[in-house]
């Protein structure tokens, strides 16, 4: 039996680009066990996999002494192949000492003084990268990104090391139970019983112009341009714009609120949608790289280029800016562009 360990210490969507590799390691290895190292946001998502053997769960916010304790939980085991795919410092640490016959990794480039001098720096450093990895791919920080890097596919190059003969336009891997088709049918038919548009709202909608004024107009007049029912989900939304919008819809037969939704009723949802809109929400744009889900992607304008680092490949994913370099854009052009942008799904 191969032991694979992998780590992916950050949130939901992080961990859902990896999950293709995930699979391909369990139909090439097929007795494979497979050990991930996730975070307190990531952990109930990587549980619930049934071909993930082992999750041990690194919190960067615990004491030192419970971070020496995962630690020595790691590094007592021999491994296959150890896969540290989200380039954090414990993770890099650890596969120093962890013993393992493949290592491979993620290192983060960072440019400093990069107008006077344009110096490098990574993260694991070069030499450091060489001592503890037998592969590594090289990746951009945020700040230093001048053009988009598929993040996605280097880490899909990384693994196919190991000859899983994945490519960068396969389906992210997700288990769908039959008891989640079951109440996702069931909330559809009690509550929704037609077509409709998923929007998610979390608190990065708080800085769009006018939010707290606006959104309850613009909600009721995008519903009426597509002549669909719109589904407004939120998990524990306190935001003011939000508590607003509630108040200001709750005789609104066409807009329907669903709060507090597990993940697995969340994704049901989310692949039954026409389409989905939401500012960026990690776990919404990635599961639509399993269900092939058309997704809207409200972002600032100069963030352009970091999030094409991480959008799904094989779905219909379209951004729309709520600023850019002139400024915040108003509610009424963000949804007059989301709504240009479906009519190309």
């Amino acid at each position: 039996m191969k032991k694979f360990i992998i780590f992916r210490t950050d949130r939901l969507g992080d961990f859902l680009i990896i999950t293709n590799i995930i699979k391909a390691i369990k139909k090439k290895f097929k007795s494979s066990h497979i050990t991930i190292v996730g975070s307190p946001y990531n952990k109930k998502l990587i549980n619930s996999y049934k071909n993930i053997n082992k999750v041990i769960v690194y919190d960067k916010n615990s004491k030192l002494i419970n971070k020496i304790s995962i630690f020595k939980n790691i590094i007592r085991h021999n491994y296959y192949c150890s896969l540290s795919l989200d380039g954090k410092s414990f993770s890099n640490l650890t596969n120093l000492f962890l013993k393992a016959e493949k290592k491979y990794g993620i290192s983060y480039v960072f440019n400093f003084f990069n107008s006077i001098l344009n110096l490098t720096w990574s993260k694991p450093n070069f030499i450091y990268n060489h001592l503890i990895f037998d592969k590594f791919e090289s990746f951009t920080s945020k700040k230093n990104l001048s053009k988009a890097e598929h993040l996605p596919s280097l880490l899909i190059k990384l693994a196919n090391n190991l000859n899983l003969k994945i490519s960068s336009k396969e389906n992210y891997y997700y288990e769908i139970k039959k008891k989640d088709i079951f109440l996702s049918t069931k909330l559809f038919n009690k509550k929704i019983k037609s077509k409709y548009v998923l929007i998610h709202l979390d608190e990065k909608w708080n800085d769009i112009h006018l939010i707290n004024k606006d959104l309850s107009k613009e909600l009721i007049i995008f519903q009426k341009k597509i002549n669909k029912k719109l589904v407004i989900t939120s998990n524990k939304n306190n935001d003011f714009y939000y508590k607003t919008l509630k108040q200001n819809l709750k005789t609104n037969k066409k807009i329907i609120f669903l709060e507090n939704l597990n993940l697995a009723l969340f994704e049901r949802l989310i692949a039954m949608s026409s389409f989905a809109i939401s500012c960026h929400s990690g776990f919404l744009v990635q599961i639509s790289g399993f269900n092939k889900t058309n997704v809207i992607d409200i972002i600032n304008k100069k963030d352009l280029t970091w999030y094409s680092c991480w959008r799904p490949l094989n779905t219909n994913h379209k951004f729309v800016f709520k600023s850019n370099s002139k400024g915040l854009i108003t509610l009424n052009n963000i949804f007059k562009n989301i709504f240009n942008s479906s009519k190309k799904f």
